[in-house]
């Protein structure tokens, strides 16, 4: 009586052979792994192909210390080009591709343990080039104030008789006060910017103010409810668009009704 093959699913295959499910799914295509698909069910590995496997270093490596798997080449440049654009707001996600995109390295020491993510200008700003790896260390040490400088005179070594006082010098002259400077006119501003300076409330918020922008520089001149009605949001949500936008000088209101007084860049 023949022996019966025992076979493994994915998941217990990928853990015997250290790889991802993706890697399998590859050497299935590229004829690398015999694969059974049972009556078109999910793919099973038999334990012979598994010891094939195992027996040639060159095609499995030893399982290495634990860490996430991500895409690479030009997956990765998408995956990044997607949470970059359209995911800021969400900083776990932002956090972590910042980690893939490193190699889980620090850009300072090169460790590999307790890393973690820093904006390089000290704001919130979550764009590619203001975002680096850095080990726990290294964080540290970046937000570390520098050391102050004193300057100090140097005066010759003469002894002051304790009789002669020196008279404070008297204010003659009233401080002037100077007019705040003005904010220059916007003329042209990338669509992000604008979005960014509005402040929005997440991710929902943003993709509302973002269709609202796109009605405005289609109008061009607009109320409110022009607004709300070709976008078909809330008008208490339209008028805070209006009024952010009023208040960063892209919009000019008179009567009413606004006037877009930026050009939308792309």
């Amino acid at each position: 009586m023949a022996e019966l093959k025992k076979f493994y699913a994915m998941k217990e295959a990928c853990t015997l052979l250290g790889v991802h499910p993706n890697t399998i799914r590859r050497w299935d295509k590229e004829g690398k792994i015999k694969v059974v698909r049972p009556e078109g069910g999910q793919r099973r590995i038999s334990e012979s192909e598994i010891k094939r496997l195992l027996e040639k270093p060159s095609v499995v490596s030893p399982p290495s210390s634990p860490q996430p798997t991500f895409p690479q080449d030009e997956h990765l440049s998408h995956f990044l080009s997607y949470v970059f654009s359209y995911q800021r707001d969400d900083w776990e996600l932002v956090k972590r591709a910042t980690l893939i995109r490193d190699d889980y390295t620090c850009s300072k020491c090169g460790g590999k343990e307790l890393l973690e993510v820093h904006h390089r200008d000290g704001t919130s700003r979550n764009d590619p080039d203001n975002l680096v790896t850095l080990c726990q260390k290294c964080h540290q040490e970046a937000h570390r104030a520098p050391p102050k400088v004193q300057n100090r005179k140097i005066t010759p070594e003469v002894p002051i008789s304790p009789k002669i006082t020196v008279p404070k010098p008297e204010k003659t002259k009233k401080e002037e006060i100077r007019p705040a400077p003005v904010t220059p006119k916007i003329t042209e501003a990338p669509r992000h910017a604008i979005l960014d300076a509005l402040t929005p409330a997440g991710l929902a918020q943003r993709t509302v103010f973002g269709d609202l922008l796109s009605a405005a520089i289609v109008l061009k001149t607009f109320t409110p409810k022009d607004l709300a009605s070709r976008v078909r949001c809330p008008e208490a949500l339209t008028t805070t668009f209006c009024e952010r936008m009023s208040a960063r000088g892209y919009l000019k209101s008179k009567n009413g009704t606004f006037e877009l007084q930026v050009k939308v860049a792309r």
